[in-house]
């Protein structure tokens, strides 16, 4: 009887973390609306909040960046030249997409709210998305592997669909 009860609970709570995968950041934690000021580059931009300027770092993923060198390891052995356009079509992308609009920032229980660099760290969800997936899903990042996150494993999914599908960066040709 035991084991049949121990059964029955491991069950029920597989299926709840199965239907908690499902939902969004900001399904399960509170968010606040902001208007985005500026976009540094794809993974970083400015928020007002409450009458202040406050850098946002997008938690839980990596941009290009377009300016300086990137750690190609990190990046699966793409080559610098490659994710420096990248970064500018992720800066180019998150400008389109939330430049001047209003958009929800919700933080992460694991990361906290700082990086290392002062900067706040927050999901940004806009029309109902989360913005930080959606770059990882349209191949424009990479899922930020050396802290974990809330999203950690749904975006693992989606970076893994991108690069089997070789959406965006991931589809590059050694030529």
């Amino acid at each position: 009887m035991r084991k049949l009860t121990l059964l029955v609970l491991l069950i029920l709570f597989t299926g709840c973390l199965e239907s908690l995968k499902d939902l969004n950041y900001s399904d399960i934690h509170s968010s606040k609306s902001v208007l985005v000021v500026k976009v540094i580059d794809g993974d970083t931009i400015d928020i007002l909040n409450d009458g202040k300027i406050e850098k946002i770092r997008l938690v839980g993923i990596d941009t290009p960046e377009p300016y300086s060198d990137n750690n190609t390891k990190k990046w699966y052995g793409l080559p610098n030249k490659h994710l420096k356009e990248w970064g500018v079509k992720a800066r180019d992308y998150t400008n389109d997409r939330l430049y001047n609009k209003e958009v929800n920032i919700s933080y992460d229980s694991i990361q906290g709210n700082k990086d290392d660099y002062g900067r706040t760290l927050a999901y940004v969800s806009i029309e109902g998305k989360n913005f930080n997936l959606e770059l990882v899903e349209n191949g424009y990042a990479r899922v930020y592997t050396e802290k974990k996150s809330d999203l950690y494993l749904k975006l693992i999914e989606a970076q893994t669909r991108a690069q089997l599908n070789k959406i965006g960066l991931w589809n590059y040709n050694n030529k």
